[in-house]
């Protein structure tokens, strides 16, 4: 009886463990298109609204799902403060909220290289720098579709064949 729950302890770890490896190859596409709709309403309400960065993040917090809409919630906290620069905030933020998400470094980079141009250039400039950004994170949402393709079924079938083989090499 022992043995068959301590069996079945491993296969429900293992096999959860493997389900939430997964969900990081699931989540990363949804996250980079979070983000891509984010840098489009930016650049509308940049160009043509004329709206300042701290309301802009406060407006992107209530439209935006999670986790990017949290990211723009904390800038926007951390810019009403007025205790940091746009670029201070910026950066702080993105290493506050990254663990949270299930993107890569290569998208870290990404953000924070179009963070450190906010705000500091005239609107034409500034909508090249999201151009720019954007046709970047596309690149990088074509990359994790194609790993979530490529991976997240054989992630989760892994995690419960490791815990099986775990079983069956104790019995």
């Amino acid at each position: 009886m022992i043995r068959l729950l301590g069996a079945s302890v491993i296969l429900f770890a293992t096999t959860v463990s493997g389900i939430l490896i997964a969900r990081g190859y699931r989540n990363r596409p949804k996250e980079l298109r979070q983000w891509r709709s984010a840098l489009q309403a930016m650049e509308s309400e940049i160009l043509y609204g004329k709206v300042p960065i701290e309301e802009l993040a406060d407006h992107l917090s209530q439209q935006l799902p999670a986790p990017v809409s949290f990211f723009f919630r904390d800038l926007h906290r951390s810019l009403a403060s007025g205790k940091k620069s746009l670029l201070e905030a910026w950066n702080e933020t993105i290493e506050d909220f990254w663990p949270a998400t299930s993107l890569k470094r290569a998208e870290k980079e990404i953000i924070i290289q179009f963070g450190a141009t906010l705000g500091t250039q005239d609107a034409d400039n500034q909508k090249k720098h999201i151009q720019l950004t954007l046709a970047h994170l596309e690149r990088e949402e074509q990359e994790a579709r194609a790993a979530r393709a490529a991976n997240e079924k054989m992630i989760k079938s892994l995690g419960f064949l490791a815990g099986l083989l775990i079983v069956l090499l104790f019995l």
